[in-house]
C-alpha cells in the first residue's frame, strides 16, 4: 500500500482552493488503494473538517498567534504569502517532520504558498518523494515532480530555473485537478447553442473581495430579469447574509451554499462569471464559457493569456471593475450568440476532466502502457544527468561513491559524447524523461551502466527501461554486453536475470553478460 501525506492549508486568508485540489487528489489516490494523510493547521475559517469528513487520517497542527508582532512577515515577491503561515518555514518544517514520524511516505504532497525550498531540503531525509502544487513561480523548489495545471503562453518555461533538471513538471489544464462529477457530468453535457438563459455565478467559497455581491446587483437591472442566475458561495464566506438579501430580491435568483454537485448546476448553465482557480478548468470541462475577474494577483496573468488566446472573457482586475461594466458586458455577451458558442467549444477541448488520474499515474502507476522512446543523450541533457548520477540511491548502487563536482562532470559528459565507443541513450514516457541507459565498447564486451530517476523507482520500470535501450542498442551492434552489480542490488540483479543473462560471480561483484545479433527489424 502506498502512503501519500499531503501538507496544505485553508483559512479566510488563504482560502478554500488549495484544499479542494488536494481532497480531489486525495480522493483519487484513495480509490487506487493508497494510505492518506493530511497535515494542517488550524487556522480561522478553515475548511478543516470537510477533509475530517472524507474518513482521512488527518494531523492538526497548532494555530499561530496572528496577535503579536512575532509573527512572520517576510514578504514573497511583494506578496504576503509567508505571513499566512505564521511561523517560520523551519519551524512548520520541524512540526511537519514530526507528524510523518518514522515510516517514510512514497509521496509527500505540498500545496502552499507559504513554503519553499528550505522547508523541502529539511523534509528531504523523512520521505521517499517530494510532490509540489503551485501556480505562482516564484520561489524555488526542492521536489521530484511539480504540477502547475494552469494555462500560461510561457507555461513550458516558467519553472526553468526554479526546480532542478530532474523535476518532472506536469503543466497545464490536461492535468487539472477536477473532482469525478465533472467527468461524469461532462459526458452528459451538450455543446452550448450560443443562446443565453441561465447564469452561474461563483467567485470562490470565500470570495473575500465580495465580488459575488457586486455581480448580483449588475444582474438585478431590469435589462437582465429575465435570466436565471444560479449563485454558489462557501459556508464560510463572510458577506453570505447580504448575499442572501440580494438573492431574495429577484423570483429567479437561486443562491447555494456549500453545494456537493455544482457541477450539476454548472451543467444546466449557459454563461458563467467568476475568478480564476479550480473553477477555471471545472467551466471548461464542461463546455461553460465565462466572463472572468481576477481578484487575486497570480490570477490575473492567467486569465489575462486565456482572454487573449480565446479561452475566456476577461473584464480585470476586481478593484477595477465595477457593476457597470459587469452588466455592459453581460449585455454585449448575450446578445454575441456566436461568440458564445465558439468560447464554449474551444474551451471543452482544452480540459478533458481527467487530470487526476493522470496524476496519480505519473506518481504510483506503472507507465507501461504510455508511449516509450529512446533517444541519444544531447548536451542539453548534462544538468539532467548530473542530478540523477549525484542521486543518494545511485552513488550508493555504484562502484564509485563519491557525489561528483560539476566540473567534473562537465568535462566527462562531453568526452562521452565524443566518444565513438559510448552509446548514450536517454529514455522517456510520454516525452518525460525516466532514467539512462549507457552502453561503453571495452573491446571484446560493451559495459551497461543504467538508472532510473527516484520518482520512478519501486514501480518494475527497470526491466522495460533496460529492454528498450538494448533494443536500440542491438540495431547497430553485435557483441557481448555486460552488466556489473554489487552484491546487495538484489533489484538490478533480477531485472538482468530476467532479460536472459547470464550469471558469474568474480572476487567483489556480479557480473551478468548477455549474446546480442544485429536485429535487422524490432518489433516493439
Amino acid at each position: 500500500m502506498k502512503k501519500i501525506v499531503f501538507r496544505t492549508d485553508s483559512s479566510e486568508k488563504i482560502g478554500s482552493g488549495h484544499v479542494m485540489r488536494c481532497l480531489t487528489l486525495a480522493e483519487a489516490f484513495k480509490k487506487n488503494g493508497a494510505s492518506v494523510l493530511f497535515i494542517f493547521r488550524y487556522y480561522p475559517g478553515n475548511l478543516n473538517h470537510l477533509i475530517i469528513n472524507k474518513d482521512f487520517q488527518v494531523i492538526g497542527l497548532p494555530q499561530p498567534d496572528f496577535s503579536g508582532s512575532r509573527v512572520n512577515k517576510e514578504a514573497s515577491n511583494g506578496d504576503d504569502y509567508r505571513a499566512w503561515l505564521g511561523f517560520s518555514e523551519k519551524q512548520d518544517a520541524n512540526d511537519t517532520i514530526r507528524a510523518i514520524g518514522d515510516d517514510k511516505p512514497d509521496w509527500l504532497i505540498l500545496d502552499h504558498y507559504a513554503i519553499g525550498e528550505q522547508w523541502e531540503k529539511m523534509l528531504r531525509p523523512h520521505v521517499k518523494n517530494i510532490m509540489v502544487i503551485d501556480d505562482l513561480a516564484n520561489r524555488r523548489h526542492d521536489c521530484d515532480l511539480l504540477l502547475d495545471q494552469n494555462w500560461f503562453e510561457n507555461r513550458e518555461t516558467r519553472y526553468d530555473d526554479l526546480v532542478s533538471a530532474g523535476c518532472t513538471k506536469l503543466l497545464g489544464p490536461e492535468y487539472a485537478l477536477l473532482r469525478s462529477e465533472f467527468a461524469d457530468a461532462r459526458k452528459k453535457v451538450k455543446l452550448r447553442t450560443g443562446e443565453v438563459q441561465r447564469i452561474f455565478v461563483f467567485f470562490g467559497s470565500v470570495d473575500s473581495k465580495n465580488m459575488t455581491a457586486k455581480t448580483l446587483r449588475a444582474l438585478s437591472g431590469p435589462e437582465l430579469t429575465h435570466l436565471a442566475v444560479d449563485v454558489v458561495i462557501g459556508e464560510n464566506n463572510p458577506n453570505r447574509n447580504e448575499i442572501h438579501e440580494l438573492a431574495v430580491t429577484r423570483d429567479n435568483f437561486y443562491l447555494h451554499i456549500q453545494v456537493d454537485d455544482i457541477a450539476g448546476i454548472m451543467a444546466k448553465a449557459d454563461l458563467a462569471i467568476g475568478s480564476g482557480g479550480v473553477n477555471t478548468w471545472e467551466r471548461m470541462c464542461l463546455g461553460l464559457p465565462s466572463l472572468t475577474i481576477s481578484i487575486a494577483d497570480n490570477h490575473h496573468l492567467l486569465l489575462k493569456d486565456l482572454a487573449k488566446n480565446g479561452y475566456v472573457t476577461h473584464l480585470g482586475r476586481g478593484t477595477d471593475v465595477d457593476e457597470t461594466r459587469i452588466k455592459s458586458k453581460f449585455l454585449e455577451k448575450t446578445a454575441d450568440n456566436s461568440s458564445v458558442f465558439n468560447q464554449s467549444k474551444r474551451t471543452v477541448d482544452l480540459v478533458k476532466g481527467d487530470g487526476s488520474k493522470l496524476v496519480v499515474e505519473w506518481l504510483t502507476g506503472s507507465l507501461i502502457d504510455k508511449k516509450w522512446k529512446v533517444k541519444s543523450a544531447t548536451a542539453q541533457n548534462m544538468e539532467l544527468y548530473w542530478d540523477w548520477v549525484n542521486d543518494e540511491e545511485v552513488r550508493n548502487n555504484a562502484i564509485n561513491k563519491k557525489l561528483i563536482p560539476w566540473e567534473d562532470h562537465v568535462t566527462w559528459f562531453n568526452e562521452k559524447l565524443d566518444d565513438e565507443k559510448c552509446s548514450f541513450y536517454l529514455i522517456l514516457v510520454d516525452n518525460y524523461p525516466i532514467g539512462q541507459v549507457r552502453f561503453e565498447d571495452e573491446g571484446n564486451f560493451s559495459r551497461i551502466d543504467y538508472s532510473i530517476a527516484r520518482q520512478f523507482r519501486e514501480r518494475k520500470l527497470g526491466k522495460m527501461l533496460l529492454n528498450k535501450a538494448i533494443k536500440e542498442y542491438q540495431k547497430h551492434n553485435n557483441t557481448t554486453i555486460l552488466g556489473e552489480v554489487i552484491p546487495d542490488n538484489f533489484s538490478s540483479a533480477k531485472i538482468f536475470e530476467s532479460l536472459g543473462f547470464s550469471m558469474k560471480i568474480n572476487r567483489d561483484n556480479i557480473i551478468y553478460t548477455k549474446e546480442l545479433g544485429v536485429l535487422t527489424k524490432v518489433n516493439e
